[in-house]
């Protein structure tokens, strides 16, 4: 969360008041509460939908208090959630837009990630170029991108920029990926980061840690602390002035010139928890998973209705997609449900003439899924999306789904993650954001 005061304009992106986000799975780093009424903002920016930038409680609370304020974003999910939430002044900002405000001009920037958004802010003072959580290809299409915005805002270049820097392994583990350092994935980050062209940088967003129940993860997600980051920009390029991302802290832009002032911002601070940071990079053992159930669910409820998706939603979903795999023989899906005090297994064993439901774990599987199974059944209740679950390093997955034929083998194009074929990624999401949206406003 950014609040940028420009002119007589005082722009809040992507507000996260409270101290946990993306359903619980999240806390700020470091914990803390916000004055809120000192705020103030005269527009309210959303970069895109992913629950650390579009927090639902979040922009409730903030259309209670300003429900005239104008919201903008890429994003027509975003969108439609602002204006059920009670902002009246909801308005569409997607790549290449300009918009005029007093004193200030603001232009959208390209990212190659679907629904999402940068944003430079200018005045007669410079630009800022908010790369929010922005995907480009590398340091010549950064600079292509930077070049295009400050051409429609009348700006030679970007002085300041808040910049993507952390080389994340969000999914990895869960996935069975490489968990180890990203070597070439770091250096083009650091490429990317001087092409912006600005003088003076902030690392941005990756202000979260998980919270205690998820927390080893923390040791996998995040390789580089942002102390780490800051000294390698010195050394790679000793040019640029780096400034650390304090929460309270203030960075002035004067005539191209930035002022940092670690305590400039600190009034809009109520409270800040300064724990040690849990984030340390040690990507040496992932245990095994078990069902923290953070929202006390009994299994006499969860259990009896995951069993029953599966044979109602997921198997015919498989029988669905078995077609278009392009394999003559049977293929093996393993479901595990990890509950708190028992694990429910499935096999799923479809072919060309249907599908047959074993409760049991088949050792020789074409595709497994391992997952909390409270967290599990409130997907299926629409309570939670995917993303929570599986960035919680709740739902794993790994997929061996190969036909040897004829002196070749072929990999089949099946889904990393099974379960997407009965509920997909994108519509579990959108249930999630409409049950939160029912519960903020029926409190």
């Amino acid at each position: 969360m950014w609040l940028a005061e420009a002119a007589q304009e005082r722009l809040l992106f992507d507000p996260l008041l409270a101290d946990t986000h993306h359903c619980g799975v999240f806390q700020t780093v470091p914990r803390r509460s916000l004055h809120e009424g000192r705020l103030r903002p005269t527009a309210v920016l959303v970069s895109h939908r992913h629950p650390d930038h579009f927090d639902v409680p979040s922009l409730h609370q903030l259309a209670q208090r300003y429900p005239d304020v104008p919201l903008f974003s890429p994003d027509p999910l975003v969108l439609r959630t602002a204006r059920a939430l009670g902002f009246e002044d909801t308005r569409s900002l997607v790549a290449g837009d300009v918009v005029a405000l007093p004193g200030v001009r603001l232009t959208a920037t390209v990212s190659l990630a679907k629904d999402e958004w940068g944003l430079i802010v200018a005045t007669d003072d410079g630009a800022v170029w908010n790369q929010v959580d922005t995907v480009l290809r590398d340091a010549a299409h950064v600079r292509a991108v930077a070049a295009q915005g400050c051409a429609r805002l009348g700006r030679p270049g970007i002085d300041l920029a808040l910049v993507r820097w952390q080389p994340m392994h969000e999914i990895a583990a869960q996935l069975g990926r490489h968990i180890a350092f990203p070597y070439d994935t770091y250096a083009d980050l650091l490429e990317q980061v001087v092409a912006t062209g600005a003088t003076a940088i902030v690392p941005n967003a990756c202000g979260a840690s998980h919270v205690p129940a998820f927390g080893w993860l923390d040791s996998i997600v995040y390789p580089v602390s942002p102390q780490r980051f800051l000294q390698d920009m010195a050394n790679f390029e000793a040019d640029i002035d780096g400034f650390p991302a304090l929460l309270g802290a203030q960075y002035l832009l004067d005539d191209g010139e930035v002022d940092f002032d670690p305590h400039g911002g600190s009034h809009l601070v109520a409270h800040r928890d300064d724990a040690t940071d849990p984030r340390r990079y040690r990507p040496l053992a992932i245990p095994p998973l078990r069902d923290a159930n953070p929202n006390g669910h009994p299994e006499g409820t969860t259990r009896p209705a995951v069993a029953a998706w599966v044979e109602e939603d997921l198997v015919p979903a498989l029988v669905e997609v078995y077609p278009g795999l392009g394999i003559e023989s049977p293929l093996k899906f393993v479901l595990e449900a990890q509950f708190e005090d028992a694990l429910d297994a499935f096999t799923i064993v479809v072919g060309r003439d249907g599908a047959s439901v074993e409760r049991a774990s088949a050792p020789d599987w074409d595709a497994i899924v391992l997952v909390a199974g409270s967290l599990l059944w409130e997907v299926i209740a629409g309570r939670r999306g995917w993303g929570d679950v599986l960035l919680a390093g709740a739902l794993r997955s790994q997929v061996r789904a190969y036909a040897p034929f004829n002196g070749t083998v072929r990999t089949l194009p099946l889904a990393p993650i099974f379960l997407y074929y009965a509920l997909p990624y994108e519509r579990s999401f959108e249930r999630a954001v409409a049950w939160e949206i029912e519960q903020v406003i029926g409190r």
